[in-house]
């Protein structure tokens, strides 16, 4: 069916506030005749000059996380059946969660999936998911039912936030199997499920979801990942090799399942492009994110699938995608094997101005550092970075790259856990990692010395980041199967910070896929509003730079997604900056 080309009307609210900046001068570039991006590349090397040095031991010391979900308000427990006993695989994924201030008001909320329960049928259920509003500092209460955001129609894995339609409200979709649901955001505090008349009509097992603007057409569009197969239709009895018991079976008694993409009509529909768009290869999807890899301006997709090889969608000149993983080296694990697949996100965990990509896999399998490596070439580099060194015992699940303390390097956190079901001989519960960046260099897993919870074994599952207090450190909410969960407040003391939300107006106003760079004496930061990432979760989408010992920032520099650069020269510290893309022209 053709595509409609309406151009969605843009609603901007009158209740944001934008920082003014006294004394700043704002620049845009307009994009070039042909369409491309030259005007775009990745950060000057000469720029990019390593901090001062900072004593190792001393940075880890100062790393502490306090887990203050109960005293916060936040009381909730994702379940996924097990009680029953039926062992599927359907048990082992777990629920995720989104941080998004979904009324406006300046404080960040919390919106948690809750798995589902199993019938004596074998009827697969829904449970509710859970609304945390923030109403004050650390004060969160339940709001999910008085907002709307009930009957969840499927067993529910996945919460994905972005703004769909384009009102200045975040709306939620949340994935399942079964289906998709998406509910608006009617920005009075309640939510209406719009998935209907949205045109969503995936009824298959879907797990990841990333957002983004695909075509460049100023509208969101959305990836759909799905998982395998199983049904109680197709429900294999497994044991375990040395015990004899019964387990959950791995996903390679299944066969996975093709992703999806829609494609956002600029009137709060989708329509269905996956195969026209080349995106309908099978996989068994757990985890997706949409950025810019390399600069062009075009969002690529990456996919981590379970037990097959990872993807990599590239856009091509016809407008379609081709699936390049394994040529560009990000397809495989260290061994030249398919890995367990499922956190991913990406960041500049080197400090050189690409993007690079991380992963978090399955026990005996290292978690993977793909280092961009420029051209399209990556490099799997977890063992040159101490990665490797953590042991590989650990299933990983939810995963962020950020900044834990502020130098101006990007650490990594992984949340860990088992799939396996009661009974089996191996220890579910797992320790969280927390890798350090020492300087772009190594990294260094420093968990153990960063607070009780991260010593502590967990059922871990999804993860999501932001600075829920606004004092500069960013704080993290984890998700377990059948196990609370965690509020983690990042007491870390960071002086010098900046953070910076986007709203689009040519681009699309979640501003997906821009790029933000500042410039210190010190050095220059890269980071991207990323579509996806994690595990099944959805971190804030400002972006934060910790500012190492620089007491001032040049300038801020923003590549929107619609081609515009813009510039903001000598802006505050130690704040929350709102900056507006500036119309064609506009200086």
């Amino acid at each position: 069916m053709p595509r409609k080309n309406q151009k969605r009307k843009r609603v901007f609210a009158t209740f944001y506030l934008i920082a003014v900046v006294s004394g700043c001068q704002g620049t845009s570039t307009a994009p070039s005749s042909n369409g491309s991006h030259s005007n775009r590349s990745r950060p000057d090397e000469s720029r990019t000059i390593a901090a001062p040095a900072i004593a190792d031991q001393e940075s880890a010391d100062s790393v502490q996380f306090l887990e203050i979900a109960l005293t916060s308000g936040v009381d909730w427990t994702p379940g996924n059946g097990e009680e029953a006993g039926n062992l599927a695989i359907l048990e082992s994924l777990g629920s995720g969660c989104a941080i998004a201030d979904y009324d406006q008001d300046g404080q960040l909320d919390i919106a948690i999936a809750g798995g589902g329960i199993f019938g004596s049928r074998h009827e697969i259920l829904s449970s509710p998911v859970a609304l945390y509003r923030q109403a004050a500092l650390w004060r969160f209460s339940q709001v999910a039912a008085t907002a709307g955001l009930t009957p969840i129609r499927h067993y529910n894995h996945g919460i994905n936030a972005a703004d769909a339609n384009e009102d200045g409200f975040p709306d939620f979709l949340i994935t399942g199997f079964g289906g998709l649901q998406l509910f608006l955001n009617r920005g009075d505090g309640t939510f209406v499920d719009g998935t209907d008349e949205a045109g969503l009509s995936d009824t298959g097992w879907s797990s990841a979801a990333a957002w983004g603007d695909v075509n460049r057409d100023g509208v969101l569009d959305l990836f759909v990942g799905h998982y395998v197969n199983w049904s109680f239709d197709n429900h294999p009895t497994c044991v375990h090799g040395a015990t004899g018991q019964r387990i959950i079976c791995a996903p390679s008694s299944f066969q996975g399942l093709p992703c999806l993409i829609y494609l956002g009509n600029g009137d709060s529909t989708f329509y269905e492009a996956s195969r026209e768009l080349g995106i309908d290869q099978n996989g068994k999807t757990l985890g997706a994110v949409m950025a810019d890899l390399d600069g062009d301006g075009q969002l690529e997709i990456y996919v981590a699938n379970d037990t097959v090889p990872n993807h990599l969608y590239k856009r091509q000149p016809s407008g379609a995608f081709k699936e390049v993983g394994l040529e560009n080296g990000v397809a495989l694990g260290e061994k030249g094997e398919s890995d367990g697949s499922m956190g991913v996100d990406v960041g500049d965990l080197d400090g050189d101005g690409r993007l690079d990509i991380w992963v978090a896999n399955f026990e005996n399998e290292s978690f993977a550092f793909y280092r961009n490596l420029g051209s399209d070439i990556f490099n799997h580099s977890s063992r040159a970075y101490g990665v490797t060194a953590v042991g590989s015992m650990a299933v990983g699940f939810g995963t962020v790259i950020f900044d834990v303390n502020g130098d101006g390097f990007e650490d990594i956190f992984c949340t860990n856990g088992h799939i396996h079901g009661p009974g089996h001989p191996t220890e579910r519960r797992q320790a969280p990692f927390l890798f350090l960046n020492e300087q772009g260099k190594r990294f260094r897993n420093i968990a153990p010395t960063s607070g009780d919870y991260l010593r502590s074994k967990h059922l871990g599952r999804g993860v999501a980041c932001a600075d829920l207090d606004a004092n500069g450190s960013l704080d993290l909410v984890v998700t377990h199967s059948n196990e609370g969960t965690a509020l983690l407040r990042n007491d870390t003391p960071i002086d010098q910070w900046i953070s910076v939300r986007l709203i689009g107006r040519t681009s699309p106003r979640s501003a997906i896929g821009a790029r933000v760079t500042t410039i210190t004496s010190e050095r220059m930061q890269m980071k991207v509003v990323r579509g996806g990432g994690s595990y099944l979760s959805t971190n804030d989408l400002s972006v934060h730079f910790g500012l190492g010992n620089s007491t001032s920032v040049e300038s801020v520099e923003i590549d929107w997604p619609s081609g515009m650069r813009q510039r903001v020269s000598l802006p505050p510290t130690g704040q929350r900056l709102t900056i507006v893309e500036q119309d064609a022209g506009v200086k």
